[in-house]
């Protein structure tokens, strides 16, 4: 008999799971592809030129990006090779900044400062924490001798000595409450000093440093940590990150913060650079807080993010959380063990909207995993939202990075280093974040680029995927429009990668317009008519590639701006088709495709591949260009909308149906419907 079924939309990217068992919105694969709840399946936005920021390949560096504001937004580059280090920094377009090295650079000598460097920006300030280096004290000790020791401050004399040091012993059972004063007048003025022969001076050389932003410059230098001021290594211990490296570095409630080991370092309150107490006698709110986590086995903490009033502990295998709705304090912290996942400890979580996404390795993959707090049940617990794709994300993922505006992920990992793994998610709006089945959307795909690019680094400012890539000929800042937008002037976005707006030069002598690139690449590439041009906008124009640095083509073309760039692939495959009985595939019987209809909006040019098994792929084109009357040139850039219907005549599970666009002009696709022939021998009771 003749069957039809319909695939409601194609939002949901891949799934490796059985095709039997897959929603009808997931497909088979998914490459340089959009999932848009608003727009369809669309082929990506191009990675857009900014600068070429260094003139030779780099593989394994540091990189930051210094988000100060709007108008103060560079990308910071680390190298080292574990003897020689040195710090780049660029503004967000390219130019270069000077950085001064006051003090050198050997706190950053690292073998892998990818990932033994870590970064936080406060203002001016970022900090940086070499994971390598071992914290410790100068042996510079607090000069001076004891002069008497009393039972209480109001047995001292009230006559003295300037600097006279006397001890305050308190309860002769408890040395923690012993205490040291210093005269400061010979009439009994005293102040609350360190015991003599104590080590009082952060070693600031192993100490983490700060790059300063200036005038546009900056500057990389050691800091002034605050001393030792009262007590002894009772009353005032070191922090606890001395003879111990610093695995991480944060911000939260105006504290700058370390994790080293077990414990949690938290600044005083507003003074960043003070880590010991300035009195021994209370314990005040604003205090250094120095506390471990309390767990059955042991947890060295590697990470941390602050997240929905709360602030999240990561080690290697279990999660924490520091949860208090006032002010934080030594007397009111409290850390308590929350989940028990593994996670990738070298890639920070990162949170989008009220979730934390972090990543954990299963062998030669990885998964990623959502952090959620459901306030109505007061619990806290994450779910994998790459089950259904457990071998699409490989290992050595060494960064994510997430936009709340856009509900997007992207993943780098350094075994496919010119790839970006690319999760999109939608939440059907008023319901509980923990309730699974409010999500409508859970989209993996991944976008590819040129195979000698090596991705370094990705990050998202605004509506932009900023991307450091590093090529054969140098490395470059590049930006990915994240939310769907026309170019100037134009009905659609040119799909063409390391895109750049030039004007050429016309040679009457040659008869050539010849257009100089800002890099070098000697593929294929493509002119397009910018929206300046009063006709034939958006109308690619025959060119040649004479050298790897110059485009020309035979006419007159530099009266307005064309966009060049690299032609990319857009491919999306079918899950094998279904009778499906109450969402459950019937496979008793025999299905044969007749036809597949495609239903598009706002769509120019896209090819369909329909490939049988055992035989040769048959192509169908659908072109949106059109001529113009009565002239023989393409004069314009055609959106349609509508359906396109195309044989298959194959077996459901013996055929691969692909939609495939290799063009720069625009294609998006909403839905999909088959008809058949389904033959059963039997009837289901």
């Amino acid at each position: 008999m003749l069957i039809n079924s319909a695939i409601p939309n194609l939002l949901n990217g891949v799934s490796q799971q059985p095709p039997t068992l897959r929603l009808p919105s997931q497909g088979e694969t998914q490459v340089n592809g959009y999932s848009s709840v608003v727009l369809g399946l669309i082929k990506r936005l191009p990675s857009e030129h900014v600068a070429k920021i260094q003139s030779s390949a780099l593989s394994n560096a540091a990189i930051h990006l210094v988000d100060r504001d709007a108008s103060n937004r560079y990308v910071i580059i680390i190298t080292s090779d574990g003897s020689t280090s040195t710090v780049y920094a660029y503004d967000i377009d390219g130019s270069t900044a000077t950085v001064s090295t006051p003090n050198g650079t050997s706190y950053l000598d690292c073998t892998n400062p990818r990932d033994e460097l870590k970064f936080l920006t406060i203002a001016d300030y970022t900090f940086i924490v070499n994971t390598t280096k071992t914290v410790a004290m100068n042996a510079a000790t607090i000069s001076g001798s004891i002069t008497a020791s009393d039972q209480t401050f109001g047995e001292l004399p009230t006559s003295t000595s300037v600097n006279n040091i006397y001890e305050i012993i308190g309860d002769d059972d408890n040395s923690f409450d012993n205490y040291y004063v210093k005269a400061i007048s010979t009439t009994g003025e005293y102040r609350e000093t360190v015991k003599p022969g104590v080590k009082y001076q952060l070693n600031a050389a192993t100490m983490p440093h700060t790059l300063i932003l200036s005038g546009g410059n900056f500057t990389f230098k050691q800091e002034t940590w605050g001393d030792r001021t009262a007590g002894d290594e009772d009353s005032a211990p070191d922090p606890s990150f001395v003879g111990q490296k610093i695995n991480d570095v944060f911000f939260y409630k105006n504290r700058l913060s370390f994790l080293s080991d077990e414990n949690v370092v938290m600044s005083q309150t507003s003074y960043f650079f003070e880590f010991f107490p300035t009195t021994v006698t209370a314990v005040l709110d604003d205090a250094p807080i120095d506390v471990a986590v309390s767990h059955n086995k042991v947890s060295i903490l590697k990470s941390a993010q602050p997240f929905n009033e709360t602030l999240v502990l990561f080690s290697d295998h279990s999660q924490f959380v520091i949860d208090t709705k006032g002010n934080l304090t030594p007397a009111t912290i409290s850390i308590t063990a929350t989940t028990e996942f593994k996670n990738k400890s070298s890639v920070r979580p990162v949170p989008a909207g009220p979730r934390l996404y972090f990543i954990a390795e299963r062998g030669d993959f990885s998964a990623l995993y959502e952090y959620f707090v459901d306030t109505d049940a007061i619990t806290k617990d994450a779910s994998e939202v790459s089950g259904h794709v457990p071998r699409f994300i490989p290992k050595n993922v060494k960064k994510i990075v997430a936009s709340s505006n856009e509900d997007i992920l992207f993943g780098l990992s350094s075994e496919h280093n010119n790839r970006l793994y690319v999760y999109k998610w939608y939440w059907s709006a008023g319901t509980s974040v923990a309730d699974r089945a409010s999500k409508v959307q859970s989209s993996w795909s991944y976008w590819e680029f040129s195979s000698g690019d090596t991705i370094l680094d990705i990050s998202v400012l605004d509506n932009y995927l900023y991307l450091v890539v590093s090529r054969s000929d140098g490395v470059f800042i590049e930006k990915i429009l994240i939310q769907p937008i026309n170019d100037t002037g134009l009905n659609y976005n040119v799909r063409l990668d390391r895109k750049v707006s030039l004007t050429g030069t016309y040679s009457s002598g040659t008869g050539l317009t010849t257009w100089t690139l800002p890099y070098a690449y000697d593929g294929t590439m493509k002119a397009v008519k910018s929206g300046s041009w009063t006709s034939q906008k958006g109308v690619d124009i025959t060119v040649s590639h004479p050298t790897t640095t110059t485009i020309t083509a035979a006419g007159n073309y530099s009266a307005s701006p064309v966009l060049i760039g690299i032609p990319y692939t857009f491919t999306y495959s079918f899950s094998n088709q279904y009778v499906k009985a109450d969402n459950v595939a019937t496979t008793s019987g025999r299905l044969q495709i007749r036809t597949f209809n495609i239903v598009y909006e706002d769509t120019t040019f896209f090819k369909i591949q329909v490939t049988p098994l055992f035989r040769s792929t048959y192509e169908y084109e659908f072109n949106g260009l059109f001529l113009n009357e009565g002239a023989s040139l393409l004069d314009t850039v055609r959106l349609s909308d509508g359906n396109y219907r195309f044989p298959v005549q194959a077996q459901n599970d013996k055929v691969t149906v692909s939609l495939v666009s290799d063009s720069h002009l625009p294609c998006a696709f909403q839905s999909a419907e088959w008809e058949g022939f389904y033959t059963v021998r039997s009837r289901r009771i």
